[in-house]
């Protein structure tokens, strides 16, 4: 039975039977179904207390006081006061493997359609109440699509500070940044 999922408390009792001399070591693997090396592996990580996981994927860049720091900041705001603006895209391009195996000397080959469809841009302000306004271009959204977006969509509803929907938080793309979208 290749792959299969072997429950903790099955591991568990196996690794106790054997520790414990209750039963020679042939005797559990035909019980339990494993393979002597299925065995072993469980033993070490029973033993070492380390598993195989997923790994959790932390930007290198991250800065904790600086996290903490915008965190602080941003809590003195209202959450009636804040709009949050952000783009994706999505296309119909085909997501495919890019490594694969082969015998040594052989290229790897993997038959598939390619698909390229077109790319749709949307950009949306998010608020406590949902999003107020959005528009979805094709192709990419540049900073004059943005800039427009930004001034018949979202300034008319956008209020002077203190007031409702007064902060505009944005990421860090390179079409929030200009002088035309400060002034805005």
């Amino acid at each position: 039975m290749p792959y299969r999922t072997i429950s903790r408390d099955l591991k568990l009792a196996a690794v106790r039977l054997y520790e414990r001399e209750i039963l020679p070591l042939d005797d559990i693997l035909d019980i339990m179904a494993f393979s002597r090396r299925t065995f072993f592996r469980i033993l070490r990580l029973w033993r070492t207390g380390v598993s195989y996981k997923k790994l959790k994927r932390i930007a290198s860049e991250r800065k904790e006081e600086a996290r903490n720091a915008y965190i602080a900041h941003i809590a003195q705001y209202e959450p009636e006061e804040i709009g949050f603006l952000d783009e994706t895209s999505k296309n119909e391009k085909t997501a495919a493997r890019g490594y694969g195996r082969s015998k040594k000397g052989r290229r790897a080959v993997m038959r598939q359609r390619f698909v390229r469809g077109t790319r749709l841009s949307a950009t949306a302000l998010l608020t406590v109440d949902g999003i107020l306004a959005s528009t979805v271009v094709e192709g990419s959204m540049n900073r004059e699509m943005y800039l427009d977006f930004l001034e018949h969509r979202v300034m008319p509803i956008t209020s002077p500070y203190p007031g409702p929907l007064s902060v505009l938080i944005m990421d860090n793309a390179r079409i929030h940044h200009g002088d035309e979208i400060l002034e805005l």
